[in-house]
Order: structure tokens, then sequence, then C-alpha cells
């Protein structure tokens, strides 16, 4: 059917240990253990179920609280700003946010199983439609990734890399946190980041991006070179640093 793809496919064996048995995509993401509370689209109030069984880091209400954090950046955006430069060297604002929107969903859509579309193209989003689209997004993850028995699988890309589902959960909080500094930064909002997600993101970063990954495709993308964190750097400005910004450098110089 249209929409269904099977590229993402567990490969471990399923919750408790059970050897030797196959988990499709659809049953490793089943809903048997439902989240027991979701408050709007804000991680904070989503109780996540956990097992014994799960080895795996979660951060996965980390996560969708970055979907909060970056829908209050990207509200406050004003549409005159719309064409200024970013830390992210490829995205002027508009396109940033375009490429924010775009990652939610992906995230999401990860958690339900399905593979990312090819490319790293984005389709235009409103600057008006951007916070609720990045909060309807947050909705759709927060069920896409409600069984824990998700973290400890492992999954197939499309590249032919295999990852778990922490791992990829780390990848898109990595992403959307960074893209949220990246648009404060370039918008003078940085006094609005939520102070709390930076630490665990930037854990996420740490434990995801590997050194071949860095620059691998051009310089900067996916990742650029680490940067030294300036002297007091906060939090948000070591995951900067990390994901390859130089946190105190005006953008577009």
């Amino acid at each position: 059917m249209p929409g269904d793809v099977c590229v993402l496919r567990p490969v471990e064996e399923g919750p408790g240990g059970e050897s030797g048995r196959s988990w499709t995509t659809s049953r490793c993401f089943g809903r048997r253990h439902p989240v027991r509370s979701l408050a709007g689209a804000q991680g904070s109030g989503t109780v996540w179920p956990r097992r014994h069984y799960m080895a795996e880091p979660d951060r996965r209400s980390t996560l969708l609280a970055s979907y909060e954090n970056a829908a209050v950046i990207v509200s406050a955006i004003h549409p005159e700003r719309l064409g200024d430069p970013t830390p992210c060297p490829r995205y002027d604002v508009a396109g940033l946010v375009d490429h924010l929107v775009e990652a939610g969903k992906r995230a999401a859509a990860l958690g339900r199983g399905q593979a990312p579309p090819p490319g790293d193209e984005s389709p235009h989003v409103e600057l008006s439609d951007a916070p609720a689209q990045l909060r309807h997004a947050a909705k759709d993850a927060a069920e896409a990734w409600g069984d824990g028995a998700a973290l400890s699988s492992r999954f197939t890309m499309p590249w032919g890399e295999q990852y778990t589902g922490a791992t990829l959960v780390d990848m898109y909080l990595a992403e959307l946190a960074a893209h949220a500094w990246d648009l404060a930064r370039a918008t003078g909002q940085v006094d609005r980041l939520d102070s709390s997600l930076a630490p665990a993101a930037l854990d996420g970063a740490r434990a995801m991006i590997k050194p071949q990954y860095r620059n691998m495709v051009e310089p900067g993308a996916p990742f650029g070179a680490e940067v030294p964190p300036p002297p007091g750097a906060d939090d948000w400005e070591r995951l900067a640093a990390f994901m390859g910004r130089d946190p105190r450098a005006t953008p577009g110089r």
C-alpha cells in the first residue's frame, strides 16, 4: 500500500528475549504498552513505560520536549528575518524552518517503522503554520515511539547502516535541538531556549555522532568538525560547538 515502507525492520530478538522470533515493524512498534499520559505536544507530560530488558538509553521524553522547544523559537520569528543567515551554513532562516519541520516529521515516521525519503529535500512550510506542524509531529512521535521495545531493536536504513531505535531517537533529538539553537542564535532568541534540554541533547549527540560522520559528504555535512567551546560556555553553546558551530560567531560571517 502507498506509504507502507518496510525498509526499517527489526533484526534482533523480541522483548523478553524470545530467541529466533522475527518481529515485523508493526509488531515492534505496536501499542501493546501505550503511553499513559500525554499533555499536549510537550514531552514533559509523557510517561513512558519502562522495561527491565531495555539496555539502551531512553531519551524519548527529551526528544518530545525538543519539538516544543523548537516550536517556541519558530513562533517568535518575524517574517523579515526569513532571509537571514544561520549558524548552519546550508540554510537561511526560512530554509532551516522547513528543514526543522521535516526533521520532526521524519523522526515520527521512523518510530512507525517507515524509512525516510531519499535525499535531504524539505517541503516549504509557511512560517505561520510551522509551530502547529511541529506540535502535531510531536504528538505523532509520542505515539510512534510509545513502545519501549523499539529502543533495543535494530533497523537497517536505506543507505545500509544499522541503528538501534535509541540511536535514532538520539539522532533526531540532536538535530531538533541543534537547529532550534541555530534559529535562536540567528534571530536573537537564545534566552528563550529550554535550558533543561541541552545536556541530554549533547549526551545523545555524543552517543550518536562518530568521527567518520564529520565532513563525510562535504565540509560541514552532515556534521562539521567539533569546535572547542569558548570559556564559560553554557550547555547550549557546548552542544553547538560539538555539532560543529562556533557558538559565539556572528551568523553569515
